[in-house]
């Protein structure tokens, strides 16, 4: 009897891995994928001067087909709702500032795309935190890591949501660069 739950048990083990399908991680089960393209933004920020939160002046996103003979329907369509950016120094220096969540919904057609204005990326109160605020003349206005009057960083931007299917979905990462000064 022992033997023959155990076996059971295995077998029932082995079924819900083999169906698991994969990484909770892939974000990739829709039958499109997503490209942002950047036409259009400013990479120079005057940290002293800045009234408002960092945006992208133009950005397109685009559904494209897997399968470029496949056949989409309104069940690929896009609902996209969480903007994650990652930051990281491209000048040297290690101290970078805080990695920003956003919800701001976009929707994407199935083979179409979605084209924006003026998106906010990134927040006017993180430019008041280092490594930002070493550029501020009352702190000396250059960075102690690299010596420059200003910091150089890339924002990587990937949104997420969900096709009207269900699956999950998520654009392909794309980095933007700035750099940061006092004038």
């Amino acid at each position: 009897m022992y033997r023959l739950l155990t076996i059971c048990v295995l077998a029932g083990l082995a079924v819900a891995v083999g169906c698991s399908g994969g990484s909770a991680l892939d974000n990739d089960n829709a039958q499109v994928f997503l490209t942002v393209e950047i036409e259009e933004y400013n990479p120079e920020v005057n940290v002293c001067a800045v009234a408002g939160d960092l945006t992208i002046a133009k950005m397109n996103i685009e559904s494209k087909p897997k399968d470029p003979n496949g056949a989409l329907t309104a069940n690929q369509d896009a609902s996209l709702r969480d903007w994650e950016v990652t930051t990281r120094r491209t000048d040297g220096g290690t101290v970078t500032s805080p990695d920003w969540y956003n919800t701001t919904p976009v929707f994407v057609p199935a083979g179409g795309a979605a084209n924006l204005e003026n998106y906010r990326i990134y927040p006017e109160e993180f430019l008041d935190d280092p490594p930002f605020n070493y550029l501020f003349p009352e702190n000396g206005g250059i960075d102690p890591e690299t010596g420059h009057p200003f910091v150089r960083e890339g924002l990587r931007l990937v949104i997420h949501g969900r096709v009207v299917s269900g699956k999950e979905i998520s654009t392909q990462p794309v980095e933007v660069g700035f750099r940061f000064q006092c004038n």
